[in-house]
């Protein structure tokens, strides 16, 4: 099993303080992990190799039949399977596309993240922070969980429509201004800075979605076949997604002893919201080294031998969020920090 930094580490990281670490070294042993976290590069490869061919399909569809129809229907193609390439590229953070890590890395910016305007070096701190610090205010993705931002409904939509989220995420994951990740003392390191390379990555694909699209569609094709899908398929689906596998409608503070939810979903669920398997949450924190084809056996496992009530197995997302619906308006948080 690999050991490069962003597999086990995250997992090994929580041992001071998780509440969920006593689980991710009872259900599964050290053999079964071991085998579980080998990682089949060429099916991360197939996997990005599909979802590229259906996005380029759908631009070629639209240059070809430029009418309104075809455009409704590409922006959901489009959006969709750029966010499973997002849900692949998570894996890439945490460096499970391919045991080499330089390989990985270049593998993950440039198939990847590139085209959103990230790469894995810099952008990936905040996700792999929030697997350190989840359920404590350290967590630099608490605002997406919390009750104390979702107490009404208005909070609520204005949540799963992307925009109360959005400053939050731009400022954690692009690095806005922001140091690096905190540690146990408080201290925080230096953020890690873009590279000439990444700048290349970045600006390139930029220069190569706008240059391509406008050429072969119109100038309005960027925004309306890239960044629009890419905003409400994304970025609002992947905020819902994240919200609803760590959220209670109680408080913060009750509810950080309980913060991991897997589902069992639906086909639709898991096409707007949970792709290549991420609804096996539960397996995904306790066990950060496993790759995305194999979280469905990692969740069986640990569902048959869990014993706690710490754990949550739910049947689908839109039981979850009736659940939370039905549970507004929530009350406010007492004085202090929230939670």
């Amino acid at each position: 099993m690999s050991d490069a930094p962003g597999a086990d580490t995250p997992g090994e990281a929580m041992a001071a303080t998780s509440p969920y670490l006593p689980h991710r070294r009872i259900l599964l042993d050290a053999d079964e992990l071991q085998a579980l976290s080998r990682i089949d590069a060429g099916r991360a490869l197939r996997d990005i190799g599909i979802g590229w061919l259906k996005i380029l399909a759908a631009f070629g569809a639209v240059a070809l039949w430029p009418t309104w129809w075809m455009v409704a229907l590409a922006i959901p193609v489009i959006g969709t399977t750029r966010y499973a390439h997002q849900i692949l590229a998570h894996d890439g953070i945490h460096r499970r596309l391919h045991p080499d890590s330089r390989r990985n890395d270049l593998l993950c910016d440039l198939l990847l993240l590139g085209p959103v305007a990230a790469v894995t070096r810099v952008n990936g701190q905040n996700h792999l922070a929030h697997h350190r610090h989840l359920a404590s205010e350290l967590d630099p993705d608490r605002h997406k969980y919390g009750s104390y931002n979702k107490r009404t409904l208005p909070q609520v939509l204005l949540y799963v429509a992307g925009l109360s989220g959005l400053l939050p995420q731009l400022h954690n994951v692009y690095r806005l201004g922001k140091l690096g990740d905190a540690g146990e003392a408080g201290t925080k390191a230096p953020a890690e800075r873009y590279s000439l390379r990444d700048l290349a990555i970045i600006f390139g694909w930029q220069a190569l979605l706008i240059g391509g699209l406008s050429l072969a569609i119109g100038w309005w094709a960027y925004p309306v076949l890239w960044m629009l899908p890419v905003f409400v398929f994304m970025h609002c689906a992947d905020l819902t997604r994240q919200w609803l596998e760590h959220a209670h409608p109680i408080p913060d503070a009750e509810a950080d002893a309980r913060r991991l939810l897997s589902f069992e979903s639906t086909p639709i669920e898991r096409w707007l919201l949970a792709p290549h398997n991420m609804n096996h949450h539960i397996a995904h924190h306790l066990w950060p080294s496993i790759p995305y084809y194999n979280l469905p056996e990692a969740d069986r496992r640990a569902r048959e031998r869990n014993r706690s009530d710490r754990l949550g197995w739910r049947t689908t997302y839109r039981e979850a969020l009736g659940r939370y619906l039905r549970a507004l308006p929530l009350p406010a948080p007492g004085s202090g920090s929230p939670g």
